[in-house]
C-alpha cells in the first residue's frame, strides 16, 4: 500500500492545536450570518424596491472513487446526498452596484459519516463609477473542509489574471479551513489617454488545526500601483509596480513590476498579455527572481461562453512555504439549444518551492468537468457534471486520480433567460 495515512490513519492530528494568530483570526463564524442573510429571503421583497434577491438551490446525489486523492491502496469512497444553497442580494442602479451572497454546501454520506461537512461562504461586491472614476472591493469570506479547499474543482473563482491560490493538495487528517480575502480598487483617468490605477489585496487561512508540512496558516498582504495608456477606444497599455509580505512557516518580502496589454473585442469580451518578474525575499535566506506572466481572455456570443488563462506567479500556499505557480484555467459553456447546455471545464497547475530549504516537493495537479444541465422549466433544472482529478508529486512513488459525478435538480427563479 502506497497511501499516505501510515502516521494517522484517520484519527485526530499529528501536528499542533491552533495557533494563538489562528485563534485570534478564526474566532468569527460565518454559519449565523449566512444562516440570517439567507432567513432575510423571506421577509425582504416588500422592503427591497431597489435590490434584486435571486436565490438558487441544488439539490443532488454525490459519488465520488477517491474522495481524498489518495496513492493506491488508501481511497476513501463515498457517496450520497449534497445539497448547495445561495441567494444573492444586488442593488438596481446604474451607477453603483452592490451584491452580498452567502451560501451554505452540506454533504450526507450514509457509508463515510466521517467526510460528512458542512461548509459556509459570504462574498460581497461593491462597486461605483462615474464616467472618470472607477472604485470599489471585493471580498469573500469562507469556513470549508480541507477536502474542498486542498482539492479545488475547475469553477472559475477568479477574474482573468487571477489565478486561485492557496492549496497544496496534502491531506492527511479531517479538517477545516477559515480564509478571509478582501481587494479594494481604485483607477482614474487623467486625461482621455492616461489613466491611474491602485489595487491592493489581503488573503489570510488559518486551520482548525496546523499539521506540520500540510495544513498551516498563512497570510498575503500587497499593493499595486500603476499607470495606464489607452492606445484605442479598446484598448491599454499598462505599466503596474507591486509589493507583497508573506507570512507562512517563514516570512518573505517581494518586489516586482509588470507590463500589461489589454484589449475589449466587446463589451463581454476581453483579451490580455502580462509579462514581468518579481524578486522574493524570505527572512534568513536567499532571495528568489521569478517571471511574471499571464495570456487569456473571456470570449461571449448568443451561444458559447469562454473563459482561458495561463499564468505564472508567486505565492504562499497551505504546505508552510511559497511556491511559484503554473496556472491553467478552462471553461467553456455551449448552448445546444434553448434548453441544453454543456459544461467543459478544466485547471491544470504546477507548484515548485521557491525556497531550497523547503521540504514541499514539486507537485503537479489537474482537475476536469464535463456536464450537461437540461432546462425543464424556466425556473427548474436537471443537471449531471462527470468529474476527474488527477495529483502527482515528484517525492511520491505513484499519482493518485479520482472519478466521480454529481447528478442534481437546480431551482432558480430569477435565472435569466
Amino acid at each position: 500500500m502506497l497511501y499516505r495515512k501510515a502516521e494517522a490513519d484517520r484519527g485526530w492530528p499529528i501536528g499542533d492545536s491552533r495557533s494563538s494568530r489562528a485563534s485570534r483570526v478564526s474566532s468569527y463564524s460565518l454559519r449565523p450570518t449566512v444562516h440570517g442573510l439567507i432567513a432575510l429571503l423571506a421577509c425582504s421583497s416588500a422592503s427591497a424596491a431597489n435590490w434584486e434577491i435571486a436565490p438558487r438551490i441544488q439539490l443532488g446525489y454525490r459519488y465520488n472513487d477517491n474522495y481524498r486523492l489518495e496513492l493506491p491502496g488508501g481511497e476513501i469512497e463515498v457517496s450520497g446526498a449534497e445539497a448547495d444553497a445561495e441567494v444573492t442580494f444586488r442593488t438596481v442602479d446604474p451607477r453603483t452596484r452592490v451584491e452580498i451572497t452567502p451560501r451554505v454546501r452540506s454533504t450526507y454520506f450514509p457509508d463515510e459519516r466521517s467526510e460528512d461537512s458542512n461548509d459556509y461562504f459570504l462574498t460581497g461586491l461593491l462597486h461605483d463609477e462615474t464616467p472618470r472614476r472607477r472604485m470599489g472591493a471585493i471580498a469573500d469570506i469562507s469556513e470549508e473542509d480541507v477536502v474542498r479547499s486542498e482539492l479545488p474543482n475547475s469553477e472559475i473563482d477568479g477574474g482573468l489574471g487571477t489565478p486561485d491560490e492557496g492549496d497544496s493538495g496534502r491531506i492527511i487528517e479531517r479538517n477545516r479551513r477559515d480564509m478571509i480575502r478582501v481587494s479594494p480598487y481604485f483607477s482614474y483617468d487623467l486625461s482621455q489617454r492616461f489613466q491611474l490605477d491602485l489595487r491592493a489585496r489581503y488573503m489570510d487561512a488559518s486551520y482548525e488545526r496546523n499539521i506540520e508540512n500540510f495544513q498551516q496558516d498563512f497570510t498575503e498582504a500587497g499593493f499595486t500601483a500603476g499607470a495606464g495608456i489607452r492606445l484605442s477606444p479598446r484598448s491599454t497599455l499598462s505599466f503596474r509596480g507591486d509589493v507583497a509580505q508573506y507570512e507562512t512557516t517563514i516570512d518573505a518580502d517581494a518586489y516586482g513590476a509588470h507590463m500589461e496589454w489589454g484589449t475589449d473585442y466587446s463589451p463581454t469580451s476581453h483579451f490580455y498579455i502580462r509579462l514581468g518578474a518579481q524578486e522574493t525575499k524570505p527572512d534568513g535566506r536567499e532571495s528568489d527572481t521569478n517571471v511574471i506572466a499571464g495570456i487569456g481572455g473571456n470570449w461571449e456570443s448568443p451561444r458559447n461562453r469562454l473563459f482561458l488563462d495561463l499564468t505564472r506567479n508567486v505565492g504562499p500556499v497551505s504546505a508552510g512555504t511559497i511556491v511559484e505557480r503554473h496556472q491553467l484555467r478552462f471553461r467553456l459553456n455551449h448552448d445546444i439549444s434553448e434548453r441544453l447546455t454543456t459544461v467543459l471545464g478544466a485547471r491544470l497547475n504546477r507548484d515548485e518551492s521557491i525556497d531550497s530549504a523547503s521540504t514541499y516537493p514539486t507537485r503537479e495537479y489537474a482537475a476536469a468537468e464535463a456536464g450537461l444541465e437540461w432546462r425543464i422549466q424556466r425556473q427548474f433544472a436537471i443537471t449531471a457534471t462527470y468529474s476527474y482529478r488527477w495529483q502527482e508529486y515528484e517525492d511520491e512513488p505513484s499519482d493518485a486520480s479520482a472519478n466521480g459525478f454529481l447528478i442534481g435538480i437546480v431551482y432558480e427563479p430569477k435565472r435569466a433567460d
